[in-house]
């Protein structure tokens, strides 16, 4: 690290440490300067804390005490045994929510894509897990622009029954092999799948290669909540957890990433990715983006 970088770092932490600038801030000012989003955590993490100023203790003047009278001592009164604290409230998983995020909130720190892939890697090919994490598995993808961050995923769209014939989401309506589906609560694996939310049948996905077609009707029209693992190349989609998102979970920011009940058709929020920057962009700013 060079001088001058590692001088602005630390002005940085100082600007950190009064309040200055924010920890969102303070990430995104040190990735400009070129250094990785692993490593701007950690600097924030061990930005310099407030030293306490030592007060040299000052000598009081003995004072002559009048004898006072002693009283009689009282019986000490009994110690209660201290009680446990309550277990914690074991978290439920929900149905009929779905993920949103705030643009103006999020950081674009890929905490939750990394979890996402760390969790999915880990449940199908834990060899592979063991040797670090591959943003491949991941079935959210925070994606970056100008000034502008947005969280690409799955928005759990539905066909509408009086105009298209049916209530399938387009690409399970599109698979040839049935392989994707609706997992009905009580029914798949807790913290994984389940709870009226999709899945993918890993055993009867035919692969990228092979067919790809849930890929083509989503990122033609959706911009592509559908990705493929990079081993088998099978088809991935958000699961929702079951009901229970770690990438909710891990997000650092309050508010950024929401897990919420379900609003309206998810197709309603589904955008290609350019054009989910511009809107974007000019919710936030109030102008058009001149790129």
């Amino acid at each position: 690290m060079s001088q001058n970088l590692q001088e602005r770092i630390s002005e940085l932490q100082e600007q950190l440490r009064q309040g200055v600038i924010s920890r969102r801030e303070f990430l995104r000012y040190v990735t400009l300067l070129g250094v990785s989003l692993g490593a701007a955590e950690a600097l924030a993490a061990c930005a310099p804390k407030p030293t306490p100023t030592a007060v040299a203790p000052t000598a009081a003047p003995p004072t002559a005490a009048p004898p006072t009278a002693v009283p009689p001592t009282a019986a000490p009164p009994p110690t209660v045994a201290p009680t446990a604290p309550p277990p914690a409230a074991e978290k439920q998983a929900l149905a009929g929510y779905m993920l949103r995020f705030n643009p103006a909130i999020c950081t674009g720190c890929l905490i939750c894509a990394v979890a996402c892939a760390d969790k999915w890697a880990t449940e199908y090919f834990p060899e592979e897990a063991a040797k670090g994490v591959n943003l491949e598995f991941s079935r959210i993808r925070p994606m970056r622009s100008q000034y502008v961050d947005i969280i690409n995923v799955c928005q759990d769209c539905r066909l509408i029954e009086w105009a298209e014939g049916s209530t399938k989401a387009p690409c399970e309506q599109v698979c040839p092999q049935g392989a994707i589906s609706v997992v009905p609560e009580g029914q798949g694996k807790p913290g994984y799948t389940g709870m009226g939310y999709l899945n993918i049948d890993r055993d009867l996905c035919l692969g990228l290669d092979l067919c790809g077609r849930c890929l083509e009707v989503c990122e033609d029209q959706f911009g592509s909540g559908i990705s493929f693992d990079p081993i088998e190349k099978k088809a991935q989609i958000c699961t929702r957890c079951g009901g229970l998102p770690t990438c909710v979970e891990v997000c650092p920011e309050p508010g950024a990433l929401l897990f919420v009940p379900l609003q309206t058709n998810g197709r309603y929020w589904a955008h290609q990715p350019e054009e989910f920057f511009e809107l974007t962009y000019a919710k936030l700013y109030a102008e058009r983006r001149d790129v």
